[in-house]
């Protein structure tokens, strides 16, 4: 198995964009200062909403509400309360024993207390002048506004019912040197029927016949509570000069003629990035889940041909997946669990961005176990009377676990020479 290439031409991942946000540590919105029997809207409870809840609930956001102002707060005051105490809001699946991650969305213990405290205490407004200055999202471009905007090269009709197979689209960016993206968003335009969309990059037969890499990789795709691409100082992905890009969409019908031409956004730098991120997707693709099995565990294993340092992760299942965990065994026989996702909630597919680095020397073990509820406990499975198999379609299966990492550019031509295969 190539580095993602397999599963990028397979994977299917769904529709739907989270931001990122802060850490739980970082984003505490100054609550331990605070008084919690005297916490206002005004003061503290708008800037808590604006660090964990605004970049999906305004009026270009996903989320089916608008929370930007006090009465549209107060009004939701009571499934609010529900959501957060029962941890469905703001959405998190990683178990806290294992791993940090930059993007933790989580409330703090002081900041969930500070909530409670005013949804509890009369939901007091305050004085409009402890209001913060309104967050600037940039419009519908959550990384900014890009610096290179690229749209689908077809407009889509979509039929209201059927199976819609993956359509694929080859565009010619006319890219004649190379790009060092820092941030990429894949924007969908009808976001009511883009079930996902994956970005890869490709090099023509006789294009570019100096660079050293493998002659195709990722770029960018979208999913539920995914987000976008946001690179550290110093790193970015490379599209090598010449490359064309391959969209591919998956598209769900919603009971009527829809229309879609989505949008790529990248922003870049001039400058020669330290590292470069690659992806690596090892996945189980030799599926069988019985019927009515509660709780059937899938797993795959391989082994790092060179030392790598993962940034992130992505575990990708369907309707039936119910938990994901990356463990590793290192050389000198240590082993770590680095995430573990114990509801694995296909509606919120989120990336795990590490606070740093994780290092894997060569010879590390990758150990990707998955658990699958085909029963009918499960509310969302599609037949639990039905043998499930690897497919594209949401009623299939997959078992992917995506991670990032990054390498050094002159590393290239080694990293992108070796395989990695978790068949």
């Amino acid at each position: 198995m190539k580095w993602l290439l397999k599963a990028a031409s397979a994977v299917a991942l769904s529709a739907g964009l989270m931001a990122p946000q802060a850490s739980a540590a970082e984003n505490d919105v100054d609550a331990a200062q605070a008084d919690i029997s005297k916490v206002s809207y005004a003061k503290e409870v708008s800037r808590l909403i604006q660090a964990r809840c605004e970049t999906c609930h305004r009026p270009e956001g996903i989320a089916p509400f608008s929370m930007t102002n006090y009465r549209q707060v107060r009004g939701w005051a009571k499934m609010i309360k529900e959501v957060i105490n029962d941890g469905r809001m703001p959405p998190w699946h990683a178990d806290p024993r294992y791993g940090h991650f930059k993007n933790d969305r989580r409330l703090t213990e002081h900041e969930l207390a500070l909530f409670n405290a005013w949804l509890d205490n009369g939901m007091a407004k305050g004085d409009d002048a402890d209001l913060p200055e309104p967050a600037n999202y940039g419009g519908e471009w959550r990384v900014g506004t890009p610096d290179i905007v690229l749209v689908q090269p077809e407009e889509v009709t979509i039929d209201p019912t059927g199976v819609v197979p993956y359509m694929y689209f080859t565009q010619d960016p006319g890219f004649k040197e190379d790009i060092y993206v820092t941030a990429a968003e894949a924007l969908a335009g009808n976001i009511k029927v883009v079930h996902h969309i994956i970005v890869t990059w490709f090099l023509p037969e006789g294009v570019n016949k100096e660079y050293p890499g493998q002659r195709e990789g990722f770029l960018i795709g979208t999913a539920p509570g995914d987000m976008p691409l946001l690179t550290e100082p110093g790193q970015a992905r490379l599209i090598p000069a010449g490359a064309h890009l391959r969209w591919q969409m998956h598209y769900t019908p919603t009971g009527k003629v829809e229309k879609d031409q989505s949008r790529l956004g990248l922003m870049t730098t001039k400058e020669m990035p330290a590292e470069l991120i690659m992806t690596n997707s090892p996945g189980q693709y030799q599926l069988d889940i019985p019927p009515h099995a509660e709780n059937h565990m899938v797993e795959t294993t391989y082994t790092t041909p060179q030392d790598i340092r993962i940034v992130s992760f992505m575990p990708h299942m369907h309707l039936r997946g119910k938990a994901y965990r990356y463990e590793v065994k290192y050389p000198d026989g240590r082993e770590e669990i680095l995430l573990d996702i114990p509801k694995y909630d296909f509606n919120w597919q989120a990336t795990y961005r590490l606070t740093e680095p994780k290092f894997l020397p060569k010879g590390t073990q990758v150990h990707l176990v998955a658990h699958f509820d085909n029963s009918d406990k499960n509310p969302y499975n599609p037949d639990p009377n039905k043998n499930v198999h690897w497919g594209d379609q949401t009623w299939e299966e997959m078992m992917i676990g995506w991670h990032d990492f990054v390498i050094k550019r002159e590393d290239l031509a080694q990293v992108e020479k070796t395989s990695l295969s978790g068949d």
